[in-house]
């Protein structure tokens, strides 16, 4: 959010934030690539819940051809706030909202979580690992990593949690659990594994920490952008993202060099912000929002 001071006071700017998720980082959660398909969670609308005070969002799911932007397959569904989709490495799509659930490309069933199976009275998906193997379930206090495919859970800590991102085997939370010991310092990375809890990263400002892969962490310093190990070692830099005037451009950069090999802008600017997606091999990347996706091959 901004703050501007001129003559006739002080005046707002709200919070960049997804016309469909009202989030700023849930927008990377809308739109994944499953086998030949696109699948999206596009939000059309509200409903008040019998009984309560309160309403839930209504979203649709929609399948596209990767290639042709044809329209396979829809359903309908709604959640309490957010909607968020994942892709697996199998293929198939993970629907996390008042519900975990799992689903073909052409959106059949194909499973569930029950968050209170293990006697958790709490739940919340909202990062699965980026090789599409492993949820990560925030149980507060606690935290599991979960199967994607069979949905077994195995308990990571008793301690709390606030997941920014989950490999298949630890989660990094950007919490400033640190500031004791750090008292200048204005951000925080901690990793989370089996082994407990570790402080690989902190600074003067901050990102929301990414894993790239099991043993690569990506986070944000001021204006630059750090891949860390797992001990905290800092290996390279790279950014993800530029925005260049009224444009929202994406430059991709290859993980080994740190070099770019591509930048994309979308053809129909969003209101807010842009959606994306990689499919699993790296070579494509769609842009957009439910109005208009764009698919580009990369070099």
């Amino acid at each position: 959010m901004g703050v501007s001071l001129g003559a006739e006071g002080a005046s707002l700017t709200g919070p960049r934030v997804d016309s469909q998720t009202a989030s700023t980082f849930s927008a990377v959660r809308s739109v994944v690539f499953a086998g030949d398909r696109v699948v999206l969670a596009s939000k059309v609308g509200m409903r008040k819940v019998e009984g309560a005070q309160f309403l839930e969002t209504l979203y649709q799911l929609v399948s596209l051809d990767a290639l042709t932007g044809a329209v396979k397959d829809t359903r309908d569904t709604a959640a309490f706030g957010s909607l968020k989709v994942f892709a697996t490495n199998d293929a198939h799509v993970i629907v996390s909202g008042n519900n975990v659930i799992r689903l073909t490309p052409d959106l059949k069933d194909a499973g569930s979580f029950d968050y209170q199976a293990r006697g958790h009275r709490h739940g919340r998906v909202e990062n699965i690992s980026p090789d599409g193997s492993t949820l990560g379930n925030a149980t507060s206090p606690g935290f599991e990593l979960v199967d994607a495919r069979t949905f077994e859970a195995t308990t990571l800590t008793n301690m709390p949690v606030v997941d920014t991102s989950v490999s298949s085997k630890a989660v990094v939370s950007d919490s400033p659990w640190w500031f004791r010991d750090y008292p200048k310092a204005k951000s925080f990375v901690t990793l989370t594994d089996e082994k407990g809890q570790h402080l690989i990263f902190h600074g003067d400002c901050s990102g929301r920490p990414q894993f790239l892969r099991d043993d690569r962490v990506l986070t944000a310093s001021c204006k630059i952008a750090h891949i860390l190990d797992t001990q905290g070692n800092i290996l390279k830099m790279r950014f993800a993202l530029q925005l260049s005037g009224k444009h929202e451009h994406f430059v991709v950069y290859s993980v080994e060099s740190g070099e770019p090999v591509a930048e994309v802008m979308a053809d129909s600017p969003p209101q807010e912000q842009s959606w994306t997606a990689f499919s699993p091999d790296g070579t494509m990347v769609v842009v957009g929002s439910p109005l208009r996706l764009t698919l580009y091959r990369l070099p």
